[in-house]
């Protein structure tokens, strides 16, 4: 839990209660908040402290002089391992007394406020991230967690500020099952895509035409998907939608990247993805994505898990590609059906495969909605508009008054 960095002083924008002082904010979320860090740069800019505090190694923080602190978070459900993460983020809080502590994620957003309350923190903000493997699927053990999942949604809602809500579907829920309290609820889409950040990203003509024969790609329409390798994310769905298309049009590659994942039943076996070789390259986890999805002409994400709004999504309409994804929430909020891409109901493999030939047969249509799909993110989901709306939040939560603190 050691302090990995510092930033040099700031300019007085936003300022704590003595006014001589700028609000410290700090993110608190798992194994990957190093995608936060874009946003806490522009937050920075607006005059706030910022600092991190993930379950990943703090690298990427230093080399942007952001404060980051590491702790242990288990994804699972494990109460000893909960009470660890507990005591250490109490450890943190009262040692370094942030004005802000935002939680994203399922359990830093039910753990992060209660500790925070606890240890005198006077802004704390949760963003609902999606609701997860537990309100998608419809096994024994999700339907048994979803009361306890409301309960403990209650009681982090008891400690919280404001809860920011990433779609309009789980904000509905949340209000209609009492996890929220009256008036102390914010809508936030998504977390902000830094659009000329992730354009610039992007290789060169000579290296997007070295990766295109290195993957041999060349003469190749590209079909892309990127996602962690779980069912709920629609990985089964994809692997069998390549082989529907795959038959019917001859100089198509499907795109598979992304990581193994360790999440017991919901992981896809590897060996499942390796008997797909034939319509499915998989490339694992890439750090030249950018790339990729230039190099793709269709992106797809059928997912049927819980989102908030996926990012990779966003990522890939920055990219001005045509999406089609699920009329899921989350996703819904991203692709507007027939304008920037196509939306299909969730596990239904035949109308995925109908709507990855359609664009496949339809350039025209797909460089179009590829534009359409830029301009909504540059108008919806701009990094500069989300740290706009939190700034204004944490202002606002610094000004509750302290029955409701």
């Amino acid at each position: 839990m050691d302090k990995k960095s510092s930033v040099s002083p700031l300019p007085t924008k936003a300022l704590s209660d003595d006014k001589n002082s700028p609000i410290t904010v700090w993110h608190i979320g798992g194994e990957d908040i190093r995608l936060r860090i874009p946003l806490l740069l522009k937050l920075r800019e607006k005059g706030f402290n910022v600092g991190a505090v993930g379950s990943e190694d703090g690298n990427a923080f230093a080399d942007n002089q952001i404060p980051y602190f590491r702790y242990t978070l288990e994804r699972g459900i494990n109460p000893w391992a909960d009470i660890y993460t507990r005591s250490q983020l109490s450890a943190l809080f009262r040692q370094h007394q942030p004005d802000i502590v935002h939680s994203f994620d399922t359990k830093p957003a039910m753990i992060a406020p209660i500790v925070a309350m606890k240890t005198g923190i006077p802004g704390r903000v949760r963003t609902i991230t999606g609701m997860g493997y537990v309100f998608s699927s419809t096994s024994t053990l999700a339907l048994a967690l979803r009361p306890i999942y409301r309960h403990l949604q209650r009681q982090a809602a008891i400690a919280t500020g404001i809860t920011i809500f990433q779609n309009p579907d789980d904000r509905e829920y949340f209000c209609k099952h009492k996890m929220v309290l009256d008036g102390r609820d914010d809508l936030v889409l998504g977390s902000g895509i830094d659009v000329e950040g992730l354009m610039k990203n992007s290789a060169e003509p000579e290296k997007l035409a070295a990766t295109r024969r290195e993957l041999g790609l060349e003469g190749q329409l590209v079909v892309t998907m990127i996602s962690r390798l779980v069912i709920s994310k629609g990985v089964r769905e994809y692997l069998q939608v390549a082989s529907i298309v795959c038959q019917q049009m001859k100089n198509v590659t499907f795109l598979l990247i992304g990581s193994v994942s360790s999440e017991g039943g919901q992981a896809i076996p590897i060996q499942e993805i390796h008997q797909q070789a034939g319509v499915v390259r998989y490339l694992g986890p890439r750090n030249d994505i950018p790339t990729l999805l230039n190099l793709s002409d269709v992106f797809v994400l059928p997912s049927y898990y819980r989102e908030g709004v996926p990012r990779v999504l966003l990522e890939a309409a920055t990219m001005e590609l045509p999406l089609i994804t699920t009329d899921m929430p989350g996703c819904k909020e991203v692709v507007k059906d027939g304008w920037n891409g196509l939306l299909v109901p969730p596990r239904d493999t035949k109308a995925l495969a109908t709507a990855i030939l359609k664009l496949l047969n339809s350039p025209e249509q797909r460089n179009l909605m590829g534009k359409r799909s830029r301009v909504h993110v540059q108008t919806n989901f701009s990094l500069n508009q989300v740290a706009d709306a939190y700034a204004d939040i944490y202002n606002r939560v610094l000004k509750l008054p302290k029955t409701l603190k």
